[in-house]
């Protein structure tokens, strides 16, 4: 289903590269290369004290018109067999016996739809969710058109002035994009329209941002949140902002919806083909959930600290008032120098194998998976391989020379083989066997 079309400006976001990597797999990225994204090949940035300028991107990056973005989506699911409804609004779904019963309005009539499954991807306003917990200071976006100084189609800017972060865009019609963060507070207490505040924000910045609007400015909540489901829709799968809101300055929001809507279906596939790995596959998508807003806090946090440093202000300072997110610190790495092709490896104490929810073709499955402090996560495949299978050689006491022929001889190429070995012995998770400190 798809919502009723709304008079709101039109958004332009980036496109990560890692983004744009999952939808070419997807067999996607012609037609989205073809649907109005404009390549990104330039961008600078104003951070604390550094004052970073990019030309020509090492990966390739888009500016893409959401609106536009997401018509192509749905033309392609479409394409592809999948019902749509369009334009439609869903109401709350309710459990009827084993089945949902979900109404639906169109611009013509209202349907009741029965789904075994449902997977909410509705955005913030999340049909199934209830209580919405905040993960960082309330943020407001304020976003809109301006004409200023020409540029180049295609570069991006952050900055940060005393009170905001600012991103923009040049566009293709020699118009600039810009999405200002602030305080929502602040346009509460000085009662300023989005514009006023929007056009303040601004001049508060470097003179790349002098020009005169050309839109209305929107408003739209911009902080990173958790939704929780709604009594009696805990079997509901939530789905992108449905579940989670990431931190709009790790512009990381597309890259993580794609992943949460693979991850969601393959979810309810084993739902539906393996009913008996329910538990497993709900935690699994509850797990992989919470490490992406755990990786988004401790890395956003991070660089609003930084910023506090610079601008001691009431709106950085909202950054320093909250617990630091735990972020996973790697030790230094073991040397090299000891690990010589006679050197016997064990698998160390510190570490251990145990049954964990992978991702299994099309389904959610338990594996084997490595376990150690130097791990931000449980690991079940390298190499395209399982880790207990790169591993069982280590158990016996097999020298490095002997682990790494063995993998040679399961078709791992040379390269590969060699980086796996330097891998695990620099994190401490294969030791020399003799070493009575191994740890």
């Amino acid at each position: 289903m798809a919502p009723l079309p709304g008079d709101g400006n039109r958004r332009w976001e980036s496109l990560t590269p890692g983004a744009w990597k999952i939808l070419d797999a997807l067999g996607l990225g012609t037609a989205l290369a073809q649907s109005h994204c404009l390549l990104s090949h330039a961008a600078s940035v104003s951070w604390g004290d550094r004052e970073v300028n990019r030309d020509g991107h090492a990966e390739v990056t888009f500016l893409i018109d959401r609106a536009r973005f997401d018509a192509c989506l749905m033309d392609a699911a479409r394409r592809r067999g999948v019902r749509l409804l369009t334009p439609a609004v869903a109401s709350r779904p309710q459990k009827i016996g084993d089945a949902w019963l979900l109404p639906v309005t169109t611009d013509q009539t209202t349907v009741s739809l029965c789904a075994a499954h449902v997977i909410d991807a509705s955005g913030r306003k999340a049909l199934t969710g209830s209580r919405r917990h905040r993960l960082s200071p309330a943020t407001l976006a304020l976003c809109a058109r301006w004409r200023g100084p020409p540029a180049p189609p295609g570069v991006t800017r952050i900055e940060a002035t005393a009170e905001s972060w600012c991103w923009s865009a040049s566009l293709a019609d020699g118009a600039h994009y810009a999405a200002v963060f602030v305080d929502p507070r602040s346009l509460r207490a000085a009662r300023d329209e989005p514009a006023t505040a929007f056009l303040a924000a601004v001049g508060r910045s470097s003179p790349r941002w002098d020009g005169t609007l050309a839109s209305p400015v929107t408003a739209c909540d911009a902080s990173a949140s958790r939704i929780a489901r709604a009594p009696g829709l805990e079997d509901t799968i939530a789905a992108g902002e449905a579940a989670l809101s990431l931190d709009p300055l790790s512009s990381q929001g597309i890259q993580r919806a794609l992943v949460d809507g693979q991850q969601s279906a393959i979810v309810v596939n084993t739902l539906i083909v393996h009913p008996e790995r329910r538990r497993i596959a709900v935690a699994f998508h509850a797990e992989r959930q919470a490490e992406a807003s755990r990786r988004d806090s401790a890395m956003c946090h991070g660089l609003y600290r930084e910023q506090a440093t610079t601008y001691q202000s009431p709106f950085w300072s909202r950054y320093c008032g909250q617990d630091t997110p735990v972020e996973h610190q790697l030790r230094s790495p073991v040397p090299l120098d000891n690990l010589l092709p006679e050197t016997r490896l064990r698998l160390s104490p510190r570490a251990r194998l145990e049954d964990t929810a992978v991702i299994d073709g099309d389904l959610i499955a338990l594996a084997p998976a490595l376990v150690h402090p130097e791990l931000d996560r449980p690991v079940a495949f390298l190499a395209g391989r399982s880790i207990g299978s790169l591993l069982a050689r280590a158990f016996s006491g097999a020298s490095a020379a002997s682990l790494f022929d063995g993998w040679r001889a399961d078709s791992l190429p040379e390269g590969t083989a060699l980086e796996l070995l330097r891998w695990f012995w620099q994190r401490g998770l294969l030791v020399d066997s003799s070493a009575t400190d191994a740890s």
